[in-house]
């Protein structure tokens, strides 16, 4: 009888700069996958492949290598720590089993921690905390585990200590006796015959304390905590353990109907577009073919790989449970779902970018080749959202921060040999009606054609985004044109009269009329544009700026000029909480006047600042605190050359 495949799916989770790549080489080591360790600062890593990686230090892309453990296949995903790319993050989360979230037993909980575990909570994900580098001078476990408890969770439980924290030699022991004796009670108040045993002092096998310990680790109800020093190799042996011993095995069903999603892609120079898959049921095999159940289309798989060290490994069948990438599917897109989607969990949204730039090549020979390198970039990370304008000749994309500037930079340069530059990022606003009026258009001329609609827009709540609500009876409006007007909404909304989306609106189609000759679907989406152009500027409307919540902790003495510095900003914050000697300040600014508030905060403190933010929300802007855009491409409000453009006799724009 064939033995059961046991797969573990995880991920390596950090703010950056904590150490988890360092954890991963340290496990792959470990299970003989490898027989030196790399090492992060030399580009020697395992999970650092791209060039722009081994030169920098840094993560970039998140990387799947597997390894065995004690008769179980660990897949393990090492993920990028920079909030810059915590898109990799994002997309990754969807496939895991399990998380180990390491932190620094210096830093303790960093912004993109705070970010994570949050992320964690919404998947419902189990975790193991590793903090990590307790041989550095500030390390401070016991303080960092308290921490966790207060603003994570109060079902952390530790299962080991550092001894001589702070020092190079720093190690790891066996928890005291009270710490001990806590962890007992804490896994027993989880179940009631072990809380019995407990409570009248019987003896407790570990075996069933690590039975409760999986069982309530698998449900979110303990957190198990270790510590270590990753680069001395001290507690990753106890952390394999941990992860065979809590996290749970992946379905590997794989006499079930076909389930998976792509959540990853790449492009090899000769394989050409991979897809990477986490397949949760069924199986599939070369020259297979699979529904694409997102794109309602058949898939053709040429091949299917496995990764090994940095290199792709035939294998010829992925089988449910099991991370594999696929090759022949030239059209999929992250988050396609292949086959059943019941057994696929949802996604989540870990960030959302909030600058714009323009890209620029150095020879505009190479503008045509600079524009397919940015589809084909956007195509592996959505949340560029490449748009090219070749009436304005402009190439825009959507990043998170400056060091993502850098690395795009270096890829073209490097991947695609392109020079080229990006300009300094422009906040992301949005815009929103500031009144409720009408838009309507009559488009009847040059015939054959034939749509008349009329639309009222009224601003929404806050953070609604759009709604739309017919009241057209099909007698007027055929239900096909209908759909082709809702259809085209949000296509229609990508530029408002300033120049951005628009959202925070209703919409309502209030009259309307088709022809029974000359009506066809592509006519309601030419008067849509026009229409809702026309309502919008009748309307007029108001910017909206992304707004950080922040938290700021120093030293009580910089406590003046942190506040005033935010009150510069136009920022806004709660009474501060002050305990021994630090204050905690937790407030909102906008994102326009703090781009670079971390170098200043950090400048003003000498570095003693612990600083922390994330989106919260859109608030309205007055215009001149703003920016206000020309609209890119054909505006719909040039009737006639807009129509031109819509029969196809004026080429302008293109999306990724």
């Amino acid at each position: 009888m064939e033995a059961k495949r046991r797969i573990r799916n995880i991920g390596i989770l950090a703010h950056v700069d904590a150490g988890k790549t360092t954890v991963t080489e340290h496990m792959l080591f470990l299970s003989g996958s490898i027989k030196s360790i790399g090492n992060v600062d030399k580009g020697t890593s395992q999970s650092d492949g791209l060039d722009i990686e081994k030169k920098r230090g840094i993560s970039v892309r998140a990387t799947t290598l597997s390894f065995p453990w004690k008769d179980v296949q660990i897949n393990l995903i090492d993920t990028p720590g920079h909030v810059d790319f915590s898109a990799e993050v994002e997309r990754s989360l969807r496939v895991l089993d399990g998380v180990v979230l390491v932190l620094s037993a210096v830093e303790g909980i960093q912004a993109q921690t705070e970010s994570i575990w949050q992320a964690l909570e919404a998947l419902n994900l189990p975790v193991i905390l590793f903090i990590n580098k307790i041989d550095r001078i500030g390390a401070n476990t016991d303080a960092l585990f308290h921490s966790l408890q207060k603003e994570f969770s109060p079902d952390m439980i530790r299962l080991n200590r550092a001894e001589n924290e702070g020092e190079s030699h720093a190690t790891i022991t066996d928890l005291s006796e009270d710490q001990k004796n806590e962890g007992i009670e804490r896994i027993a108040e989880k179940d009631d015959a072990l809380l019995e045993t407990y409570l009248n002092e019987e003896s407790i096998a570990p075996e069933t304390l690590q039975n409760v310990l999986t069982k309530c680790v698998q449900k979110r109800q303990l957190f198990p905590v270790l510590c270590g020093c990753a680069k001395n190799n001290i507690g990753i042996e106890i952390l394999l353990d941990q992860i065979v011993a809590s996290f749970p095995d992946a379905s590997t069903a794989s006499d079930q109907p076909v389930s998976g999603v792509v959540f990853r892609l790449d492009h090899d120079p000769k394989l050409g577009r991979i897809a990477g898959v986490r397949l949760y049921t069924g199986q599939v095999q070369n020259r297979d073919t699979v529904l694409n159940t997102t794109a309602n289309r058949e898939e053709k798989i040429t091949q299917i790989k496995k990764v090994g060290l940095n290199k792709y490994e035939d294998t010829g069948i992925l089988q449910a449970g099991d991370i594999g990438f696929l090759c022949g599917m030239p059209e999929a897109k992250i988050g396609d779902i292949l086959g059943d989607p019941g057994p696929v969990p949802g996604n989540y949204t870990l960030s959302e970018p909030l600058l714009s730039v323009q890209v620029k090549p150095q020879d505009e020979a190479d503008h045509t080749r600079l524009a397919e390198a940015l589809q084909q970039l956007a195509s592996e990370d959505p949340h560029l959202h490449f748009e090219w304008f070749n009436q304005e000749r402009e190439l825009h994309i959507k990043i998170m921060g400056a060091i993502q500037t850098e690395i795009l930079t270096d890829i073209l340069k490097n991947r695609f040999e392109i020079d080229a530059h990006l300009t300094d990022p422009t906040v992301i606003y949005k815009e929103t009606p500031t009144s409720i009026d009408y838009g309507a258009d009559r488009y009847t001329m040059p015939k054959p054609c034939w749509a008349v609609l009329k639309f009222r827009l009224e601003p929404g709540e806050r953070g609604t985004g759009v709604s739309y609500h017919s009241e057209v009876r099909t007698n007027d409006v055929k239900q096909k044109y209908q759909s082709e007007v809702a259809k085209t909404i949000p296509e229609a909304l990508e530029q408002g009269i300033k120049g951005w989306e628009v959202t925070d609106l209703k919409i309502t189609f209030t009259e309307g009329g088709d022809h029974v000759l000359h009506s066809r679907p592509g006519n309601f989406r030419l008067a849509t544009n026009i229409a809702l152009m026309k309502g919008l500027t009748a309307t007029d409307t108001t910017l909206l700026e992304p707004i950080l919540a922040f938290r700021i902790s120093a030293p009580e003495e910089f406590i003046g000029k942190v506040t005033s510095h935010i009150i510069e900003m136009r920022g806004s914050f709660e009474p501060a909480e002050i305990t021994n000697g630090k204050f905690t300040l937790q407030g909102k600014f906008p994102l326009a006047t703090s781009m670079d508030y971390t170098i200043r905060l950090s400048s003003l403190t000498g570095g003693k600042a612990r600083f922390s933010a994330h989106l919260d929300c859109y608030e309205a802007c007055p215009d001149h605190l703003g920016v206000i855009r020309e609209y890119k491409g054909i505006n719909p409000l040039d009737r006639s050359k807009y129509i031109l453009k819509m029969r196809g006799a004026i080429t302008t724009s293109a999306t990724a």
